[in-house]
């Protein structure tokens, strides 16, 4: 995030004192926030637009940020809340579990390819995650009661 901000002040040419730099400080925030929560629970950064996968993310967390601040009158007044049918929040509620549920299955899904090549890191201890540490508890069985994929996915949606 610093050498965005140096990065973003030396590109900028001052002319005289009327001149100004604007930064937008909320985005880096949350672009830094959101970059440490991806590494400590998925084990890298999906901030980046460009991306595969980082363009999934970003577009599923704008759309459950827009989601979330949807009023739902069902929760405020019970016998209405046929009329999330009517104006389609259920359907996008839908949509946006199912999206969240396929894009959380592939990093899981991504964590047991690395894992099955040998590759799983326990010769450096930076590199483990959460996933990888709910894959390995699921492994060995540490707990004394199974979790599976379904638990493993839910842990990862309410850490991120």
């Amino acid at each position: 995030m610093m050498s965005n901000i140096e990065q973003s002040c030396s590109t900028e040419t001052f002319s005289s004192s009327s001149s100004s730099l604007v930064l937008n400080l909320r985005e880096m925030f949350m672009k830094l926030t959101n970059d440490v929560i991806c590494r400590v629970a998925m084990g890298r950064k999906y901030s980046d637009r460009e991306e595969g996968h980082g363009r999934t993310f970003m577009e599923l967390s704008a759309k459950l940020s827009e989601l979330f601040t949807k009023v739902n009158i069902g929760d405020y007044i019970p016998w209405l809340a046929w009329f999330t049918c009517v104006n389609g929040l259920d359907a996008k509620l839908d949509d946006l579990a199912k999206r969240m549920d396929a894009f959380v299955d592939m990093v899981i899904q991504e964590h047991m390819d690395k894992s099955n090549n040998g590759n799983d890191g326990d010769d450096n201890e930076d590199k483990k995650d959460l996933v990888y540490v709910l894959l390995l508890v699921q492994k060995e069985n540490a707990l004394g009661y199974p979790i599976d994929r379904v638990i493993a996915k839910a842990t990862i949606l309410v850490c991120n």
